[in-house]
């Protein structure tokens, strides 16, 4: 019993540590800024393939050329530069690609405004547990629920030997 109890609670710390990782990472929601995983290369050197960056809504006025936005486009976010601004609409462009997108965007259309702060890497896990959040959840329960039982197991075995020592003590008298 003893391996497998160092063995769940191995597991049990890991989730800790996973789930403490991914309520720091929205955290900044309580603040108005959304996270976002970089999936793709198009906007490298600035934002690499499996980072989170954050974005914030802002008024229209707000927006300029040169600054970051992600915006819904075919129900996919996509975070581009802004190339120009003409007649209330938006011509993007990422920094890795040779020319501008296709398609203007509407202001309707856009999340939010980047902001320069972007977490290298993590957006790789983020995605991972979005894709799988069934499993990852079920498999959390089993481990946590196991770490309670088997912590709950040794306190009762505690109380047990407690109540043991004391009826030892009793009939010493």
């Amino acid at each position: 019993m003893g391996i497998i109890k160092k063995i769940i609670h191995f597991f049990a710390n890991i989730a800790y540590i996973l789930i403490i990782l991914y309520a720091l990472i929205c955290i900044p929601i309580l603040f108005g800024k959304n996270p976002v995983v970089v999936l793709s290369g198009s906007m490298e050197p600035t934002y690499k393939i499996g980072s989170i960056i954050y974005y914030e809504k802002v008024p229209f006025k707000n927006i300029k050329v040169g600054d970051v936005i992600t915006y819904e486009y075919d129900n996919k976010y996509i975070s581009h530069r802004v190339n120009s601004i003409d007649n209330n609409l938006i011509e993007t462009k990422g920094d890795a690609n040779n020319t501008a997108d296709v398609n203007k965007v509407k202001y309707n259309n856009i999340k939010g405004k980047v902001s320069n702060f972007s977490l290298p890497y993590i957006g790789y896990y983020i995605k991972f547990i979005n894709d799988n959040v069934r499993i990852f959840m079920i498999t959390l329960i089993v481990i946590l629920l196991s770490e309670f039982l088997l912590s709950n197991i040794k306190i009762f075995d505690i109380d047990k030997n407690n109540e043991r020592s004391e009826k030892n003590a009793e009939h010493k008298e």
